[in-house]
């Protein structure tokens, strides 16, 4: 006969967050499918699944996010197809990694507020980062989605928002008008270039191309961001001309 299992964190107290709540709630799935199973032993999970005692017993403990492998043979042991557990799992996948976006974020901003200038953050992201973190960019200087398309002309309120939440990929274009909207010096928008092209391979070549129009950067001067709508640097103090705008032509 199995052990009882030991009770699930509390959720209903002040210190639990969101991201707890999911993780409890997943882990709550999985003992319910092992009950529903006749409540197997840990020892006859194991020898079904091929995974350890401990990372079974992790699993439905509530407390830390088991890897796929741990779920797919918790799922297997209990005799279910673990094809519409793998859905779940993704789900709480991200539902962590935004929770730690979201504190990360926290940090980057009061960097932001410190140094006065915007600056990518210096650990690896994917796209859906890189557009979470250039939206906090806009809140940070206070800019609506409307403001954006007045201070940086190509683009439409509608196409911010839609980069913004991530509903389309980000451009080099976009993200040379988002940084011009925002006030980037040209410091700012080449470290953030970078990044776009490091997450984002295949626009590596535009990145060039739009970089080698800019003013080369002074060693002995630091960019510090100006007001929003202008981009402080180069010889006319101003990077706001044809060069920097998010897209020639019309509004997209």
């Amino acid at each position: 006969m199995a052990r009882p299992m030991n009770p699930l964190p509390n959720t209903d107290t002040h210190t639990a967050d969101p991201h707890d709540r999911k993780l409890v709630d997943f882990a709550h799935g999985l003992r319910t499918l092992r009950e529903k199973a006749g409540n197997p032993s840990l020892a006859t999970m194991s020898q079904r699944s091929g995974v350890c005692i401990a990372l079974l017993s992790g699993a439905h403990g509530g407390h830390k996010m088991p890897t796929w492998r741990t779920v797919e043979g918790y799922v297997h042991a209990c005799g279910t197809d673990s094809a519409g557990w793998r859905a779940k799992w993704e789900r709480l996948q991200l539902a962590q990694r935004t929770a730690r976006a979201r504190s990360g974020h926290a940090s980057i901003v009061r960097n932001w507020a410190r140094l006065r200038y915007i600056t990518p953050p210096q650990w690896p992201m994917n796209e859906a980062e890189l557009a979470e973190i250039l939206d906090q960019a806009r809140r940070f200087r206070g800019l609506s989605l409307r403001d954006m398309a007045h201070r940086s002309v190509g683009f439409s309120h509608h196409t911010y928002g839609a980069v913004l939440r991530g509903d389309r990929p980000v451009t080099a274009d976009i993200l040379l008008a988002i940084l011009h909207a925002c006030g980037a010096g040209p410091g700012e928008v080449r470290r953030w270039m970078q990044v776009l092209a490091r997450v984002r391979p295949t626009e590596e070549l535009r990145v060039r191309s739009l970089l080698a129009k800019m003013p080369a950067p002074r060693a002995s001067t630091r960019h510090r961001a100006g007001p929003p709508g202008r981009m402080s640097g180069g010889r006319g103090g101003s990077m706001g001309g044809d060069n920097f705008r998010g897209a020639p032509g019309g509004r997209k």
